[in-house]
């Protein structure tokens, strides 16, 4: 093979190789996604029977449960935020995409279209039956107070408020710096979905929350 030859193939090869590496796909993602991956950034937590995956960041605290409530998609969402400026928050921005088996984006539902079944009354409890007079002459002796671990109570405490915020609809509005808001979004939903993205764009970044819908 003459020198000339050598060159020529040369040249071929690295065209080709040019051309190959442009015709990979790029699957790197933007710098202002955040994925709940299995990592130290993305954990998983119950509250109140709820799983949540809970990502954290150094400006923020995202919080997502997901399931299914009747004609919906609903998702339990808080958001934290740890900065020291406020941070807006609007629900109409979060969507749902299908990603299999065949890819669709599930919108927000605004509560004013919302049509949900009403709320069932919390059971009245039953009249406790009066205590027997103390006989007189003898003073009654006060009822032993158990012992009150406060970790535990203020833990119940926490999770009561945190139930409590979550039976409301997570309205638009700013979180103040080192506060949280939760709430309900729902969203259309699709029955024959099995892999779904929870996508939630919050001040500049996208968080996504990767979730298994098939059972």
């Amino acid at each position: 093979m003459t020198i000339l030859q050598k060159s020529s193939l040369a040249v071929t090869l690295s065209f080709a190789a040019v051309s190959f590496a442009a015709s990979v796909p790029k699957t790197i993602q933007p710098d202002n996604v955040i994925r709940c991956e299995s990592n130290a950034a993305c954990l998983t937590e119950t509250v109140n029977g709820r799983s949540y995956k809970v990502l954290n960041t150094p400006r923020f605290t995202v919080m997502v449960s997901v399931s299914r409530e009747g004609i919906y998609t609903r998702a339990d969402v808080s958001v934290t935020n740890k900065t020291d400026t406020p941070l807006n928050v609007t629900p109409d921005d979060f969507r749902v995409e299908v990603v299999t088996p065949k890819p669709k984006v599930l919108n927000y539902i605004s509560p004013a279209n919302l049509n949900l079944p009403p709320a069932q009354p919390a059971p009245t409890p039953a009249p406790q039956s009066p205590l027997p007079p103390v006989a007189a002459g003898f003073a009654a002796s006060p009822a032993p107070t158990p012992a009150v671990d406060d970790a535990a109570k203020e833990k119940t405490l926490q999770e009561n408020a945190e139930k409590a915020a979550c039976d409301h609809d997570l309205p638009a509005t700013s979180i103040a710096p080192n506060e949280v808001t939760r709430g309900r979004v729902f969203f259309e939903r699709d029955k024959h979905a099995h892999l779904v993205n929870v996508v939630l764009p919050i001040a500049g970044l996208v968080f996504e929350f990767p979730y298994s819908m098939k059972k």
